[in-house]
């Protein structure tokens, strides 16, 4: 089995940069989700931030992005997004980095931002993006890159 075998059924990912702490009683930890994202036990929303959930999220995005450029065999992608912003544009941008770092650095901007990033049966790499401009969201898909594209 490959790393992009290995991973294919943990791609179901939402990142926001608006605090969503919660915390489940019956695993004690930290997350972001409604259930737990160890034990799918109802969680509870928590009164502070520490932003632990948010770097948790960060670790788990790093760790697949990585997967899934070794899965491909290629270090870059090629993100492709339409919908975006208020007037809906469509667009691409150079060859990026496959890291979760940069990825995020290409999908996001100052303002509220709720991504949610899914891996299709075809290995296709996909991203909607929700925000004040884009409150159906707006969809990319990230193509993988030799850096030269």
């Amino acid at each position: 089995m490959n790393a992009l075998e290995e991973v294919k059924n943990l791609w179901d990912i939402e990142l926001s940069n608006s605090c969503e702490c919660r915390y489940c009683e019956t695993c004690g930890i930290g997350t972001e989700s409604e259930l737990c994202d160890e034990c799918q036990a109802p969680t509870r929303a928590m009164d502070y931030c520490d932003g632990a959930c948010y770097e948790y999220r960060l670790e788990w995005l790093e760790e697949l992005v990585s997967a899934y450029a070794k899965g491909n065999g290629h270090e870059y992608l090629v993100l492709h997004g339409r919908g975006m912003g208020w007037t809906g544009a469509s667009g691409h941008t150079d060859p990026i980095p496959a890291t979760g770092e940069d990825l995020l650095k290409a999908l996001t901007f100052s303002g509220d931002w709720r991504l949610r990033f899914t891996l299709d049966e075809n290995n296709l790499l996909k991203v909607k993006r929700y925000s004040h401009d884009e409150p159906m969201g707006a969809s990319f898909y990230a193509v993988p890159s030799n850096g030269k594209d």
